[in-house]
């Protein structure tokens, strides 16, 4: 009896999975998964190889760090779930590899700095997190500075707020939620300052996108940047890259 391909409606949408999944069905020899992968993650890997001072091989970087995982993936190694930061994490390496490789073609009589290591730790992409994380929270507004750090920080409760505020408990939930929303944006916005836009389209689109995540674009320029994205590739990636963002900050429930 001859065997017939799955139909499209018996495969999942692979944009709607998390990472975790399609790490699973890339194990499970699903290509598509793989490639998935690549197309969510890869732009902001590229930006952290040139962070890294591979400006001129950030793609070479990047696509050996996907080979080298997918190799330890198909021997039962590698990311159960945390992709991205095992993937930087080989960036990273792949980058200090290079690095050292160019250090020892310099001719030099001091051997000790050919066998310095270079100094890229696997904290870097906290600390860029972090970093942004601040930013954002010091561009707000004091008053918005002031509940975010009450309520998420020293965890007070709206009634306890309301006096020190002048607001009603409700009052005090409404300006944290703002605050909150505020701070999503402003957090986007750190991340959108190393993805350089060269026309200016590009450039009036990127800026809303902080927005268009929040839910906070109007309906008629969400439509126009919808446009813009469909037949944009960089703007695309831009994109991709700062859902990944969102996803981050939704989940931060302190600020440091």
């Amino acid at each position: 009896m001859a065997t017939t391909e799955p139909s499209e409606i018996e495969r999942p949408d692979l944009s709607e999975l998390d990472d975790g999944a399609l790490v699973q069905l890339a194990r499970d020899g699903v290509h598509d998964a793989y490639a998935a992968l690549y197309s969510r993650h890869a732009h902001p890997a590229q930006r952290l190889a040139r962070h890294l001072g591979m400006r001129d091989e950030a793609e070479d970087v990047v696509s050996e760090s996907f080979a080298q995982v997918l190799e330890l993936m198909r021997r039962g190694k590698g990311p159960e779930t945390s992709f991205r930061a095992y993937l930087f994490t080989t960036v990273r390496h792949d980058s200090a590899r290079r690095a050292k490789a160019r250090q020892k073609l310099v001719p030099t009589d001091d051997d000790s700095a050919i066998d310095t290591m270079i100094g890229l730790d696997a904290g870097q992409l906290d600390a860029f997190e972090a970093s942004a994380i601040r930013a954002a929270y010091t561009s707000l507004p004091a008053r918005w500075r002031t509940v975010l750090w009450q309520v998420e920080v020293e965890r007070r409760k709206p009634q306890d707020l309301a006096p020190v505020l002048g607001l009603s408990p409700n009052g005090v939930s409404a300006l944290a939620y703002r605050a909150r929303s505020a701070l999503r944006e402003a957090y986007l916005k750190q991340h959108l300052r190393s993805a350089a836009a060269s026309g200016r389209k590009c450039r009036e689109v990127r800026d809303r996108l902080p927005a268009m995540l929040g839910g906070r674009l109007p309906k008629r320029r969400k439509q126009a940047a919808l446009e813009h994205l469909a037949g944009c590739a960089d703007c695309r990636a831009v994109l991709r890259e700062l859902e990944v963002a969102n996803a981050t900050v939704q989940g931060v429930e302190r600020i440091g």
